[in-house]
């Protein structure tokens, strides 16, 4: 059975980067041609000088077409987990696209011949919406669709303390996750520097004086810490607030009171690293992205350092402790006959 699923994942990535390779050339193309029809239709009709452009356009296009394929798969434009697509996707996307477009005017300019200013200006910039829109669109829509099959199912509302990157990544998760309860409505800032402002579309409050107000007037049922470099005296004020009302409290770093050596390794690196986790290698611009992004409770195994990068080897500390021990957890299981999905 293992294998066979092994082989259906297999067979249906091959599938999306085939329908990604027919939907690039199909762009590639439609782009280049949309710009001579936007350049040289005049008075509703396609003006003469056009025709002369054409074919020149249609001489180049199979050798343009083949070049953006090989261009797009140096990239790894083919190769990208794409609901999961972030910055380094989009600039992977913008580079590609940028030398394509180079590809093109210097490929006219010295086999074919001149085309006009505009043609190059609106095919690249049509070729890159169209390329952008195929990769990220998949993101969009899961979300979405996550967000329509969840319905009432988010029944606990919750608070995110930390308006960071941390945060931004843990609303990530709960609205891609069809099986979460849990409903983000507020978001507080313990610093104090955005409050009045939008996170994510969520109202942004701040200070630790305000969480008693906030919880009250947003009918906050839980909060969850989501600030990979809180100080732990803040982390403790949190949660002797929430004890008074009564709200359970889940940590997304899930670091411990005493801090973990990971995270007391992690925050000295300012440079790139690459962090190994159960046989797979991930990269990270800085100790503080590698924070952002690796919820929960882990033991260093090694660490190494090669040409200007730190490697660090890290496996999942079996004795962290899982939050579905919560009293509300339990009461939602009993209800639903369901589990709560915990990031």
């Amino acid at each position: 059975m293992k294998k066979e699923a092994e082989n259906a994942g297999k067979l249906r990535r091959w599938a999306l980067k085939l329908l990604l390779v027919l939907f690039d050339i199909f762009a590639v193309n439609f782009s280049y041609y949309m710009a001579l029809v936007l350049r040289f239709y005049v008075n509703h009709e396609f003006h003469l000088a056009g025709t002369l452009f054409m074919p020149l356009f249609l001489k180049f296009a199979p050798y343009y077409t083949v070049c953006c394929i090989i261009v797009f798969w140096l990239f790894k434009l083919y190769n990208g987990m794409w609901r999961y697509a972030g910055f380094n996707d989009i600039n992977r996307v913008i580079w590609a696209n940028a030398v394509t477009c180079a590809i093109q005017v210097f490929g006219t300019l010295l086999f074919i011949r001149r085309m006009p200013t505009t043609y190059y200006v609106l095919g690249a910039a049509i070729q890159f919406v169209l390329i952008f829109a195929s990769r990220f669109s998949y993101r969009l829509f899961a979300i979405e669709f996550s967000k329509f099959a969840k319905g009432k199912n988010a029944a606990v509302k919750v608070m995110i303390v930390g308006a960071g990157e941390t945060a931004r990544m843990l609303l990530r998760q709960l609205e891609s996750d069809v099986h979460n309860v849990q409903q983000p409505v507020c978001v507080l800032d313990y610093r104090n520097l955005e409050s009045g402002r939008l996170f994510n579309g969520l109202p942004v409050v701040g200070g630790l004086e305000r969480l008693e107000e906030a919880s009250a007037k947003y009918g906050v049922k839980g909060v969850i810490l989501a600030d990979a470099v809180m100080p732990q005296e803040t982390r403790g004020q949190i949660l002797e607030r929430c004890g008074r009302l009564g709200l359970t409290v889940q940590d997304f770093s899930l670091y411990s009171s005493g801090g973990s050596p990971l995270r007391s390794l992690l925050s000295c690196v300012n440079g790139p690293l690459t962090i190994r986790l159960d046989g797979q290698s991930r990269d990270y611009e800085n100790g503080e992205k590698a924070l952002a992004a690796l919820p929960g409770r882990y033991s260093v195994c090694a660490v190494s350092a090669a040409a200007g990068r730190v490697l660090i080897e890290i496996e999942r500390d079996s004795a962290a402790q899982s939050n579905a021990d919560e009293a509300w957890a339990r009461d939602y299981k009993k209800t639903t006959g369901e589990d709560v999905s915990f990031f």
